[in-house]
């Protein structure tokens, strides 16, 4: 079991970018650039050396990322192992200089369809099959826009995977004239997602300290008393997870300090998730759940199918679940017609419902899940309430490490949330020959 320990203001905790550091990352990503240069036949050097560089980003954090521009007037940014983002010169929806407009005047070379088989056929040779982006997937296009007598020759080509309120997984703009991607860009995909390459350096040091780590010692305390929770909470439900819960059946088991109580997320090895606060197990969510499944890679084949069951009887089977555990009436807020969100594509039988319940513009209770109308069964559950608020279990040690000395004062957990800092990129210089 792997135990993660939350702390406070991690926004704060940076790298120091030095120019060894710098350099280091730029040699680890150039064959990742010189890689896609290559499968796309882009009009850059071949391959593309330091000195080919004219810019080079690096964001001071613990993961790397780097945005790197080279000779051609092609950027690349590298996120999580694969490039991310790959943009020529003549990109188009992406400009924000309304003076250049007239630069991509031309004519209209390619049909909508041509289009969208060129944006297929470049995701398939940077090596990625259509379904890991849902590109296999009718798209959403903007076609070429017409400003007054002239056009520009560009198709703005989208593809979004089954949860609506989701980026598109991958952007992709067609130059119509010259009939080649312009620009390509893929949101957050565990598909896609490598461990990010070795560098030659040390790790930088943190520009910062860590404030308020949650207490190891209370981490330990706490866990018997969430898995007998679990047990508790998965026998009532006639859950298929093991009981009674031991470590060897979890593989996360994370902590954060939540205002002097804890917040639990429990990853069983089987899939399962668990959600534990203060003092009672909130919610869980199946391995195969839909509208909670961004952790994970997911396939739009394995969410096909039938609906067999109304959205009242799903409204029914929610409503019965929660009667299970027998929460107080006046906590349960479940006697009006609840909200819904559908997925964003056909086919799919998967139902989100929700129940909030407001006073004067803040969230007193909530009560959501999901249900597969194919086979009739809750995917997800969710429950929560103000009462059960600041009710921590009783343990015998404080849930968070004092603050380390420091001469650099941070606020304190009363104040406001503080800001996350902005991104600012350490420029690189080309050495000199």
């Amino acid at each position: 079991m792997t135990l993660e320990l939350g702390q406070y203001y991690s926004a704060f905790d940076s790298i120091r970018v030095t120019a060894n550091y710098s350099n280091a990352v730029l040699a680890a990503v150039l064959p990742y650039v010189n890689d896609v240069a290559q499968r796309l036949d882009l009009p850059v050097p071949h391959p593309v050396a330091a000195e080919d560089v004219f810019h080079c980003s690096i964001l001071p954090q613990r993961n790397l990322e780097a945005e790197i521009g080279v000779k051609g007037g092609w950027f690349f940014q590298f996120d999580h192992g694969y490039m991310r983002v790959i943009q020529g010169p003549r990109e188009y929806f992406t400009m924000q200089d309304p003076d250049r407009i007239p630069e991509f005047f031309g004519e209209v070379k390619m049909s909508k369809a041509e289009a969208i088989q060129l944006a297929r056929d470049t995701i398939k040779k940077l090596g990625i099959p259509l379904e890991q982006v849902f590109a296999e997937q009718e798209p959403r296009v903007t076609e070429p826009v017409h400003i007054g007598t002239n056009t520009i020759p560009h198709f703005h080509i989208e593809w979004f995977g089954p949860i609506q309120s989701l980026a598109p997984s991958v952007r992709i703009d067609v130059d119509a004239n010259a009939k080649r991607v312009a620009r390509i860009s893929f949101s957050n995909n565990k598909h896609l997602e490598r461990p990010a390459p070795k560098l030659n350096v040390p790790p930088p040091a943190s520009r910062s300290s860590s404030w308020y780590l949650t207490n190891p010692e209370y981490a330990r305390k706490l866990i018997p008393i969430a898995f007998q929770a679990i047990d508790e909470y998965g026998r009532k439900l006639s859950l298929p997870i093991p009981r009674p819960l031991t470590t060897n059946h979890v593989a996360k088991f994370s902590l954060a300090d939540n205002g002097g109580w804890p917040h639990c997320e429990i990853e069983l090895t089987n899939g399962w998730r668990f959600i534990y606060r203060n003092s009672m197990v909130n919610g869980y969510y199946a391995p195969d759940n839909l509208f909670n499944s961004d952790n994970r890679p997911i396939l739009i084949r394995q969410f096909v199918g039938k609906q067999n069951i109304t959205e009242q009887e799903a409204i029914d089977l929610v409503r019965n679940t929660m009667s299970k555990f027998n929460y107080p009436t006046n906590l349960v807020h479940m006697d009006f017609q609840p909200n819904f969100l559908r997925p964003a594509l056909p086919g799919i039988p998967r139902l989100f419902i929700f129940w909030n319940t407001e006073n004067e513009d803040d969230l007193q209770s909530k009560v959501e899940a999901e249900v597969d109308l194919d086979k009739g069964r809750l995917q997800s559950l969710y429950y929560d309430h103000k009462a059960y608020w600041n009710k921590p279990p009783p343990i015998d040690a404080p849930i968070s490490l004092p603050e380390p000395p420091t001469t650099n004062k941070i606020p304190s957990k009363a104040s406001a949330s503080p800001k996350l800092p902005q991104r600012p990129f350490t420029v690189f210089k080309p050495p000199e020959k």
